[in-house]
């Protein structure tokens, strides 16, 4: 859509000077009133009000987008390819907050993601509104941006969008949202050409505040008190500033404390916020961003009102308890983490140092996102973001989405455009996905060809990045080649699937069964070992790769259990092997051992990470840098497709074709959960004893179950079966 869809003869207006934040204002008077429509995007992030009534408690809007066409740099020259380009109108209905007589229309705007130095900026801050007043005989007005927008600096002084802000508050009132103020003092915004771009709604929720927390207090000193807020959340924190004109109050916050309850200086990650009090006493917190931590140390005198998560508004539509504390902690920390990395319509690697859509950890997380929130309108905008992010002219696709400068691969990362349509299709029965971006699909297999060596997968962009695993407890031994060929086969095996609904010709369907047999010819020639059986030397995790392809022996299989049934009960695997070593146990008959390395406390585990008293997933089992990753948490999907076994056939799409199929993992226990489907709730209890299992199964449609030799056939409602283990 064009500008003129959503927003008429308005104009897009900017700020002389540039200040780090402004104050925005247009006065206009209503007779009749009888709706009032907003259309708005403030660039980067603004927040809205009419007659000093917010507008909408929706935070850091827009969403995050690849607005426009902007000058980027490699390491080896200017960035050359030809991405897609769009930004999101936000549209209110304010007919409650407009009033007969004289009305002020503000806005406040900071850097956000488009005006941040964070990447590669987009511009200065921008802003363009409608406001589509009907009155009571149905006449329509408009009320828009124009040059007569008047603007004044705000009272954020300073900005970094990961780090935190400066507020000054020495001269500052909030009586500018009222048109009894006078502005006269202000200037004139500037119009100016905004770059080519599609203008689109969007269905994926805003940022919101989810939880309000009451912090504790775990150490206080003459000068500093240190609040701990129970979980390492993504949100900020709420103070009470004095009124003491001039005193500068920072707040700083760490993920992790040390054993004298101080906050930890190396979790710090640069996060801090800085407040100057004004003539009175007031509530203050950062605007447009969020800090991610547990600890806050805060002056001793200042009060503390309480702590905001903040994050995307999106639904917890599972549950999962068991006897097991570690299986408990894994799906808490999977979700208090993936929700903490939900900001402006994208899922970040972490809240903080980075806050990237990367494109290898989004859909590596996806399907147990899918299987424990209700995500669907999410993903709807991010898969977007995805189909933007590929070269038109290479095929090649971006390691984050939107695009920023980061590192990836051409395997788990820009492997994205194929599963994340197919993920889609798979928990939701939505095909349109898989169906709209099966051309750029190909042109992403165009360039995995085009980047193959003996048909392996073997680089990338020159000068990019080329890996293949990532975030190995040691160093990454796994070849790059191995796992990105791996994923070509992968993704292969999805487009097979799906050869309905894409309407795939007899001549297609054999022209991908012969490259799939090329490349997994061209994985065996190089990297399968025929005496022992194993492949790259059953490293990290090789052995699952390869038999989640369907290649190699029984030995391959044989070999890989044995190594984590006896050797290693712990994981020895980075982001993609952990798993889809949990998958192949899974599926291939090792529940027991699938689940004792999901219990695990030993080396690297799970476990550890909760014996460490954290609330969140790390980025490395080591415990370095982010303490709030989502990826490693992917095989949160098999509490529920493998323990508690809710799963489809493997040609079922929607879970058209239900099948209740818990794992044999030798564990005695309760093990209960639910989960959304698109045809209502699923909910599975499992008592184990020495000698019985237990099964009580709600089921909203008819299925089936599978427990070692047994299958039943379910009905929609309760269904309660016992048998031998």
């Amino acid at each position: 859509m064009t500008k003129e869809k959503y927003f008429g003869s308005a104009s897009w207006v900017e700020f002389a000077d540039e200040p780090v934040s402004v104050l925005t204002r247009k006065d206009f008077s209503v007779d009749s009133i009888e709706s009032a429509e907003l259309f708005v995007i403030g660039l980067g992030f603004f927040e809205g009000y009419i007659n000093g009534k917010i507008i909408s408690e929706d935070k850091f809007l827009p969403l995050n987008t690849d607005f426009h066409k902007r000058q980027l740099m490699r390491k080896n020259g200017p960035f050359a390819e030809e991405t897609a380009h769009r930004i999101y109108v936000s549209r209110f209905d304010v007919t409650s907050l407009v009033s007969i007589g004289k009305n002020s229309l503000c806005f406040m705007l900071g850097n956000g993601w488009y005006a941040c130095t964070h990447q590669e900026k987009f511009g200065n801050k921008k802003l363009i509104f409608s406001l589509v007043l009907t009155d009571k005989k149905g006449n329509i007005s408009r009320i828009n941006s124009d040059s007569s927008v008047k603007f004044t600096e705000g009272f954020i002084k300073e900005y970094d969008l990961t780090e935190g802000e400066k507020h000054d508050y020495s001269s500052y009132s909030d009586n500018w949202l009222f048109a009894s103020y006078d502005i006269s003092s202000w200037k004139n915004s500037t119009e100016c050409v905004f770059p080519e771009t599609r203008y689109m709604l969007s269905e994926c929720p805003a940022d919101r505040v989810r939880e309000i927390l009451t912090p504790a207090i775990i150490k206080a000193t003459d000068e500093y008190k240190v609040y701990d807020i129970g979980k390492n959340l993504s949100g900020n924190l709420v103070i009470l500033l004095p009124a003491e004109k001039g005193r500068t109050v920072e707040i700083t916050c760490s993920e992790e404390k040390l054993p004298t309850n101080d906050i930890n200086p190396n979790n710090i990650l640069d996060q801090h916020a800085v407040f100057i009090c004004g003539d009175y006493e007031r509530e203050v917190s950062q605007k447009f961003t969020w800090h991610a931590a547990r600890y806050f140390r805060v002056p001793a005198d200042i009060r503390v009102l309480h702590f905001e998560m903040i994050c995307t508004d999106i639904k917890v539509s599972s549950d999962f308890t068991s006897s097991d504390d570690v299986l408990n902690w894994i799906y808490n920390a999977f979700i208090t983490t993936q929700l903490s990395n939900t900001h402006s319509g994208i899922p970040s690697d972490c809240p903080h140092l980075e806050r990237r859509g990367y494109t290898g950890d989004g859909q590596l997380a996806a399907d147990a996102v899918m299987t424990t929130l209700d995500a669907k309108k999410f993903y709807t905008k991010w898969i977007e973001d995805i189909s933007d992010c590929q070269d038109r002219i290479t095929g090649h696709v971006q390691y984050t989405a939107p695009y920023t400068h980061s590192g990836g691969g051409p395997g788990g990362w820009g492997g994205a455009i194929v599963h994340m349509p197919f993920m889609y299709y798979k928990h939701y029965g939505d095909p349109s996905f898989m169906i709209k971006l099966y051309p750029q699909m190909k042109e992403y297999f165009r360039f995995l060809d085009e980047h193959s060596r003996g048909s392996l997968v073997w680089s990338d962009v020159p000068d990019e990045w080329c890996l293949g695993d990532w975030c190995t407890p040691t160093k990454i031994k796994i070849p790059a080649p191995f796992v990105n060929t791996y994923f070509y086969i992968k993704y292969i095996d999805e487009i097979l699937m799906c050869k309905d609904i894409l309407k795939l010709s007899g001549k297609e369907i054999k022209e991908y069964k012969a490259k799939r047999k090329t490349l997994a010819e061209a994985v065996k020639k190089r990297y399968y070992d025929p005496g022992t059986g194993d492949f790259a030397k059953n490293i990290q995790g090789a052995n699952a790769f390869a038999v989640d392809i369907g290649i190699g022996t029984k030995k391959t299989f044989i070999n890989m259990t044995a190594k984590y049934d006896e050797k290693h009960m712990y994981y020895d695997t980075g982001i993609f092997g952990t798993d889809i070593l949990t998958r192949v146990l899974f599926r291939n008959g090792r529940g027991d051992i699938a689940a004792r390395l999901l219990s695990s406390e030993g080396k690297y585990s799970f476990g550890n990470i909760m014996k460490q008293g954290s609330t969140t997933l790390w980025e490395y089992w080591t415990g370095r840098r982010s303490h709030s990753h989502p990826m490693f948490g992917a095989v949160t999907a098999y509490l529920f497709s493998g323990i508690l076994g809710i799963t489809q056939s493997d040609s079922s799409f929607g879970y058209s074709e239900l099948i209740i199929a818990p794992a044999d993992i030798n564990m005695s226990g309760t093990f209960s959960g639910k989960m959304a489907i698109p045809q209502g709730e699923v909910s599975v209890n499992i008592i184990y004893s020495d000698c019985t299992a237990e099964f009580e199964i709600n089921l909203p449609v008819k299925g089936i179950f599978r427990y070692k030799n047994t299958e039943i056939q379910l009905t929609a409602g309760t269904n309660k079966i016992t048998t031998d283990r």
